[in-house]
């Protein structure tokens, strides 16, 4: 509710306007909306094993639609963000919220980006890239996407099928031999839509077993018939990439190149990249676990290859640009974005987690308020969450070179949607 003492006729005229706009919008009752993430090699929303911590969120119903602004933002109604539900928040209250989040949780550094329609509302990169060298976090500042790092390469993946070069439902051997797991005559059914849909029956590592133990040695294997069902799975991305790579007879790191082409230069996503570079040698963020600088499992100087699943190094201004190519339906064909964003597979319900339904590449969750999509990063000391509606054409990203994700964005979802 806008609070004011006096306001002359001009700024009556402008907070009647608004009001009516609002009156205009779609009335939406927030629906129960859990948001639950596995922590792991990488992150996804919603699954696997019952070791791993689950975060919830959970809000009730919003009665009905204000503006929340402060009292010396009466004259500034421009300088607003739309949220999920219509909630229009003035950028001086979301500064206020994410420098307490940021004091309260410990966060050293955070770069996040608001989307609304075609642009981007809000956009902030805070903090510090090192907790000991202080240096601050900037514009210039790098990222790990992490495991959002699926999203972008699916985008892609799509980019090169509507280009002809292979087809989603063609087993891939017939495009390339994979020694790896050639012992089992199974991978002779995986396609790119099993794998982009984490149905391939890989693991999500060979190097991690069952219980989660590391064994450098681990064999690649498949744990049930291909297409079968859902299993979070980064090997089987890593697969998919080599193929790829083999068909535009290129080596897997020049990958980057091609998606540079295909996505970044369009979209001028100019810092990004899934190989690590000089650039991103200079700018990007240390990572932080417990207060204390940690490399994690971050792509690095001395691990600086394309991985498919988790090495694309960005921020957020960036990755809102290629949100906002998904939210309105740019680069790929209709065709392409609709297999992307429609369900192709089904995570079943736990005792601690609910049922989550993924497309290629992305979480789809169904609400009141119309679908909504994700997609979590985890890197261990880097993390990283989107959400968006393309209905609603509302979204956010965000980085923080620290563990504590979940819990801002379990906080920030509550700020977004509360009266």
């Amino acid at each position: 509710m806008v609070h004011h003492q006096k306001t002359n006729s001009k700024q009556l005229l402008s907070i009647t306007m608004v009001t009516l706009l609002i009156s205009l919008t779609s009335h939406a009752i927030l629906p129960m909306m859990a948001v639950d993430e596995i922590e792991g090699e990488g992150v996804i929303l919603g699954t696997t094993c019952d070791t791993f911590d689950l975060y919830g969120v959970s809000v009730g119903p919003i009665k009905n639609h204000e503006i929340r602004l402060l009292k010396s933002d009466t004259t500034k109604t421009q300088n607003v963000v739309r949220s999920f539900n219509g909630t229009l928040i003035s950028t001086s209250e979301m500064d206020a919220f994410i420098e307490r989040q940021m004091d309260s949780l410990h966060m050293p550094g955070l770069s996040i980006a608001f989307i609304n329609d075609d642009k981007i509302a809000y956009q902030r990169a805070l903090g510090v890239k090192n907790n000991e060298t202080r240096e601050k976090v900037n514009d210039s500042s790098i990222f790990d996407a992490a495991s959002m790092s699926k999203t972008v390469f699916s985008f892609f993946a799509l980019k090169m099928i509507d280009e002809g070069l292979f087809d989603l439902d063609t087993p891939l051997y017939t495009y390339m031999e994979y020694p790896d797991i050639a012992y089992d005559e199974r991978y002779k059914s995986i396609t790119a839509r099993m794998v982009l849909s984490h149905t391939s029956g890989f693991p999500n590592w060979r190097f991690l077993d069952q219980q989660g133990n590391y064994d450098p040695k681990g064999k690649l294997t498949i744990q049930f018939e291909p297409g079968t069902k859902f299993q979070y799975s980064g090997e089987g991305y890593e697969y998919l990439a080599k193929v790829i790579a083999h068909l535009k007879r290129v080596e897997k790191n020049e990958l980057q190149g091609l998606i540079k082409t295909a996505v970044f230069e369009p979209l001028t996503m100019k810092k990004s990249s899934f190989v690590w570079n000089d650039y991103v040698e200079k700018h990007r963020v240390h990572g932080h676990f417990k207060g204390k600088l940690n490399s994690g499992y971050s792509s690095n100087a001395k691990d600086p290859n394309f991985k498919a699943s988790a090495s694309l190094q960005t921020e957020s201004n960036e990755f809102a640009h290629f949100l906002m190519a998904l939210m309105n339906n740019q680069i790929l064909s209709e065709e392409g974005r609709n297999e992307l964003l429609k369900v192709q597979s089904v995570k079943m319900a736990t005792k601690k987690s609910k049922e989550q339904k993924y497309g290629l590449g992305i979480v789809i969750e169904d609400s009141d308020y119309g679908t909504n999509y994700a997609h979590g990063g985890d890197n261990l000391s880097n993390t990283a969450f989107y959400m968006f509606n393309a209905e609603k054409k509302v979204g956010y990203v965000f980085f923080t070179n620290s563990e504590h994700k979940n819990r801002f964005n379990k906080n920030l979802v509550a700020f977004l949607l509360a009266n």
